[in-house]
């Protein structure tokens, strides 16, 4: 799942989109979830609009490879933009920067 998440800072407040992933069987049950966020503003229309420094997810389309995610996120509260990125680099970058309770981990077993 990709969800956005916010940050106070004595100035402003950023929006950013963490990535964690749930059970397919118990969809209540969190298996694995970034330590860090996976995308954050960076761009002049990410940065600086309505609302500064925000990005959220809209939603998403996977490609017919299966593997290509296509994410439409709002940027600033101004605009709306495309990112591409790959499922199977999603999943590895969790297995590097992600956490879970220790019986849960699908990285120990």
């Amino acid at each position: 799942m990709i969800y956005h998440g916010v940050r106070r800072t004595p100035s402003s407040s950023i929006y950013r989109l963490g990535l964690a992933l749930f059970d397919l069987q118990q969809p209540e049950k969190c298996l694995i979830r970034g330590d860090s966020w996976i995308f954050a503003p960076e761009a002049e229309y990410e940065r600086h609009g309505d609302v500064q420094d925000v990005v959220f997810p809209c939603g998403y389309t996977i490609a017919a490879d299966g593997d290509t995610i296509n994410l439409y996120y709002g940027a600033a509260d101004s605009s709306i933009a495309l990112a591409h990125g790959s499922v199977r680099s999603l999943l590895s970058w969790l297995d590097v920067n992600g956490h879970s309770d220790e019986q849960n981990d699908r990285r120990h077993k």
